[in-house]
């Protein structure tokens, strides 16, 4: 009796041990295998599904983090990987994208869309293959000898995937990405989701109108030269001071025309270029090369070591991580933020900001030439020179000021990126700044004889002039106090 017993029991044994090793085994063929290449523009990227608690789906971008949403109530996870980014076709694909009509901005997304919708259907028939084989497998490893009992489990493999693949498709919701979760680096910049789904457009606009604002500067500026008589001379160096750009493209455009209007010799960039120091970011970047004059940057503290690198590539940029170079005249020494030598974003502890003071000034004091001008990203770093150095030259605040002392003049040339791709969409103005130094030679160097502060307004479509002129020693004289000028 007891004989009977045990082997009823392995009798229904089997028809539990069945079904259950035939899903692990088609779960483990999934998770192993379920993976579909593909390219998108200049990414190489990938598709994968497995098996997970909750359905989330998850856009994974190296090295800068992941995007994921709860989307549908299956347990499956869908994950899209961009894996491999090539610089020089996505460098096409960014530079071109501001100058595209709305057709071939369509195009674009159609064959992105096209390559994501191919990758997922090869995605299915994979996984459904992949669940068969796996519900075999599942049988082998319970030693099943039976050649129909190898198709049961294969067959029960193939529906579970079938429901659960069904399952994703009905219960799916794309606008659960509304509210996503972020992880790395991305997880500070939830603005990145809507410039890839807006900013083309605005950027392509407010391009069009920095290049016209240029061009009606320059007939400004010969008014009040003429009104001042203080045309330029022969001997004058034109250098611009940017600063806190935080990867606005339109602040290039803007830069690039001012550059060629007024025939810049110089631009020197006080730091936060970028906004997480990635090497995506410089892709942006690159556009400086199209200058043509030299563009030396003191890293800012959301510069990173791999910013930095792809930065030293660029022909015309002169990076000033600690050090004094001579251009055209001008003797100029910077210093990087001590930020900048980490993979991370952060404003700078006291005791930093007192070692990076006293390195800068072991270089003035081993260098054999006296600096015309200072420049660093933080202000409280900058601010020990002033009094001493006759241009001493910061950012980091986004707030446009010049004040002097004695034979020296402080600089900030606020935001000339306004902020950033995230300064298109507050409601706060966030206005474009930028400084031109007039430099005339004497015969101990260069001195400063005035500045132009030009301030670009976003949501008032104008832009304001501010003339400051130096004469000895560097006391301010408003010329006039401020222009006003809307756009027609």
């Amino acid at each position: 009796m007891d004989g009977e017993r045990i082997s009823l029991i392995k009798k229904y044994a089997v028809y539990f041990l069945i079904p259950l090793f035939a899903i692990m085994g088609s779960l483990i063929f999934i998770n192993l295998f379920a993976k579909v290449d593909f390219d998108l523009q200049a990414i190489k990227a990938n598709l994968s599904v497995r098996s997970s608690y909750i359905g989330y789906t998850t856009l994974r971008v190296t090295p800068i983090g992941e995007v994921r949403a709860h989307t549908h109530k299956t347990p499956l996870g869908i994950t899209i990987s961009l894996e491999n980014i090539d610089p020089d076709r996505l460098e096409n694909i960014l530079g071109g994208a501001f100058e595209q009509d709305t057709f071939e901005q369509d195009t674009i997304m159609k064959e992105a869309k096209a390559a994501i919708l191919g990758a997922g259907k090869k995605l299915i028939f994979l996984t459904l293959a992949l669940s068969f084989g796996g519900g075999l497998f599942g049988l082998i490893i319970l030693q099943r000898r039976s050649w129909k009992e190898m198709l049961l489990g294969g067959l029960i493999g193939l529906v579970t995937a079938s429901v659960l693949l069904f399952g994703t498709y009905k219960t799916f919701d794309i606008q659960k990405f509304e509210n996503p979760e972020y992880e790395g680096m991305i997880k500070a910049a939830p603005w990145m989701i809507k410039l890839a789904q807006e900013s083309f457009f605005t950027i392509n606009t407010l391009g069009t109108q920095m290049r016209a604002i240029a061009d009606n500067l320059n007939g400004l500026f010969q008014r009040v030269n003429s009104l001042q008589a203080m045309t330029p001379g022969d001997g004058e160096i034109k250098i611009l001071h940017v600063s806190d750009i935080h990867n606005n493209p339109v602040a290039f455009e803007f830069i690039d025309q001012v550059v060629k209007t007024f025939g810049i010799s110089l631009v020197i960039d006080s730091g936060d270029l970028s906004d997480f120091g990635t090497p995506l970011e410089s892709a942006l970047a690159s556009k400086i090369e199209d200058l043509q004059v030299p563009y030396i940057i003191t890293p800012g503290n959301h510069e990173t070591p791999t910013m930095i690198k792809e930065l030293k590539k660029i022909p015309n940029v002169i990076v000033l991580e600690a050090g004094i170079k001579k251009i055209g005249g001008v003797k100029i020494a910077g210093i990087g933020d001590p930020s900048s030598l980490r993979n991370e974003t952060r404003v700078p502890v006291q005791s930093e900001i007192y070692e990076f003071t006293g390195r800068l000034r072991e270089v003035i004091d081993a260098s054999d030439v006296s600096p015309d001008i200072v420049a660093a990203h933080n202000p409280k770093i900058a601010r020990n020179f002033w009094g001493q150095i006759p241009v001493v030259l910061s950012g980091h605040n986004h707030q446009y000021k010049i004040k002097t002392k004695p034979n020296s003049v402080f600089i900030d040339a606020g935001t000339s990126g306004a902020a950033g791709i995230g300064g298109l969409e507050t409601k706060n103005e966030v206005p474009y700044t930028i400084v031109l130094l007039h430099f005339s030679r004497t015969k101990d160097g260069v001195r400063l004889k005035y500045t132009d502060a030009i301030r670009i307004s976003n949501q008032q479509s104008g832009y304001s002039l501010e003339r400051m002129v130096y004469p000895e020693p560097y006391k301010p004289v408003a010329v006039p106090p401020k222009l006003d000028i809307p756009l027609n």
